[in-house]
């Protein structure tokens, strides 16, 4: 692309406040076809007759911004017969034909040697781009992770792929240990823990219970008994196996003590308010009862009925409702 160059002083020069407005546009429309076809300034009679109107071809040859063939400018050539040369077109900032055409051959020259160089780079390269997206597949492939919550990498989420969580795969197994493992046995890495199922047998060591027991005091909570301690791992165990969830001996601690600070052992937790039996009988009389609400007065050492008691209670007013319907 060429451009056709106009002075920043252009719009107060003599010859165009003389020529006006009209004969300058068509100037400019007349330069910018001189340079985009290479013409050297040499304006066709017929693009001139086409883009303007006679009296602006005269004014702009009466001011000198254009000569017809005759001029007595010894800076510009003679025009062909009925065409007409910009005055100093050559002698600003616009470029010849033959400049324009020497810098367009040096521009394709240079493109050429650039594609040859890579086409000779790609011929000689034992390792080609597409042996190089087939081996980084193949890599990708033999390095697969191993996601675990505990590890603090999640599983792929939906959309991942290798490219895109390529930083998180783990890095080569260290070398092995000088001792031989056993036929069968998977390979162990020096300094990482093997990945497995929760064993059956597993118990939580006393740090392990201490922290679980500190976590929940200090979020509020009372501290668990022995038995609740128990059915506490019993179930722990029970989920994590079900689910084939894959852990370590301390990712499996940490989440345990988890489980310890959110449990809510059955006879911590508060029963349901009971507004009444069955029978139209009146519940027991909870101590955050309204006042009204009482069928006798407040005993300061009286306590909630167990569960056992409140079924019990209940399943008697039952039977007793049954027995005089059906007396």
């Amino acid at each position: 692309m060429t451009w056709f160059a106009v002075d920043d002083s252009a719009y107060a020069h003599p010859k165009m406040l003389k020529a006006g407005n009209a004969a300058i546009g068509l100037w400019v429309r007349c330069g910018a076809y001189c340079s985009a076809h290479l013409t050297d300034g040499i304006v066709p009679g017929a693009i001139a007759s086409m883009y303007g109107t006679p009296p602006q071809i005269r004014k702009l040859i009466i001011v000198g911004l254009w000569h017809e063939n005759g001029h007595n400018c010894g800076r510009c050539p003679q025009p062909p017969h009925g065409d007409y040369v910009m005055h100093d077109y050559l002698a600003g900032a616009n470029f010849s034909k033959k400049q324009v055409l020497d810098r367009r051959a040096k521009a394709a020259a240079k493109k050429r040697s650039q594609r040859a160089g890579a086409e000779n780079r790609a011929r000689i390269d034992p390792e080609s781009n597409a042996d190089r997206g087939r081996n980084g597949d193949e890599s990708s492939s033999i390095h697969r992770p191993v996601f675990d919550e505990a590890t603090g990498q999640p599983a792929a989420s939906r959309g991942d792929s290798d490219g895109t969580r390529a930083r998180a795969f783990p890095s080569p197994p260290l070398p092995t240990s000088g001792t031989e493992r056993e036929e069968g046995e998977p390979p162990r890495a020096v300094g990482h823990e093997a990945l497995s199922l929760v064993p059956e047998s597993w118990q939580p060591d006393s740090e392990t219970i201490a922290a679980a027991q500190a976590a929940r005091t200090a979020a509020g909570r009372p501290v668990l008994t022995g038995a609740q301690l128990q059915e506490l791992t019993r179930k722990f165990i029970r989920r994590q196996r079900n689910s084939g969830r894959l852990t370590t001996p301390a990712a499996a601690a940490d989440r345990w003590i988890d489980w310890a600070e959110r449990e809510r052992p059955a006879d911590t937790q508060q029963p349901p308010l009971l507004l009444g039996l069955p029978g139209g009988q009146p519940g027991p009389a909870w101590p955050h009862e309204q006042p009204q609400q009482r069928t006798q007065p407040r005993d300061e050492t009286w306590t909630p009925p167990s569960w056992s008691e409140q079924r019990a209670q209940l399943e008697a007013q039952i039977a007793a409702d049954n027995a005089r319907d059906t007396g």
